[in-house]
């Protein structure tokens, strides 16, 4: 009997002791929030209009495709061009990116800046994101239309890219064309960014 009272008496202490152990991690928890309700942050970043949205897009030239297979993310880094809510790429036929682009279409486009100078006293930088789907372009009408995008988005001038164009539409069915149709997109940038504190 004796040995049966000490045996539950530890189970006892050793049961105190694990909700001691949750009470005082529920009250640190409680103390961090109430701490965060208190202390607020408040800095110059700010939304990008749509056309300003619109105008980066145009300006910047290389941005992150970021695709899923509904398990796992991937990213890579892509030069694009684009044009009236579509970005346009040029993907090879082979790789991870083709396995994760025929389980999922859904994609999403982030493109950023930052000035060389950015941690050396400059503070300002701008960022689109960009949500929708990916599909190969086929038709031959918008393969030519994907290559007059690149072309004056890179600066080239009309026709640069003529052989390329003649390769790809003599078998439009395999086109390294691809385009990102955007469904919704957000911008946010700031310039000189300030942070202040306040309770």
């Amino acid at each position: 009997m004796l040995h049966n009272k000490r045996k539950f008496s530890q189970e006892g202490i050793i049961f105190l002791l694990r909700m001691l152990t949750q009470i005082k991690a529920v009250s640190f928890m409680n103390k961090i929030i109430q701490q965060e309700e208190i202390m607020k942050a408040k800095s110059n970043t700010r939304d990008l209009s749509p056309a300003e949205v619109d105008t980066f897009l145009r300006e910047q030239k290389v941005g992150m495709l970021s695709l899923t297979d509904g398990q796992y993310p991937y990213a890579i880094p892509l030069a694009y061009s684009y044009d009236n809510n579509a970005i346009y790429l040029t993907l090879g036929p082979q790789g991870k990116k083709m396995e994760y682009i025929g389980k999922n279409r859904n994609a999403c486009f982030a493109v950023y800046w930052i000035p060389q100078e950015y941690g050396k006293g400059s503070g300002s930088w701008k960022s689109v994101i960009c949500n929708g789907d990916i599909e190969q372009l086929t038709a031959s009408e918008e393969i030519k239309k994907a290559v007059r995008v690149l072309e004056k988005h890179m600066g080239m001038p009309h026709g640069a890219l003529d052989k390329i164009l003649e390769m790809q539409l003599k078998n439009p069915k395999a086109s390294n064309f691809w385009r990102v149709n955007v469904k919704s997109s957000k911008g946010r940038g700031v310039e000189n960014f300030k942070e202040e504190f306040s309770e």
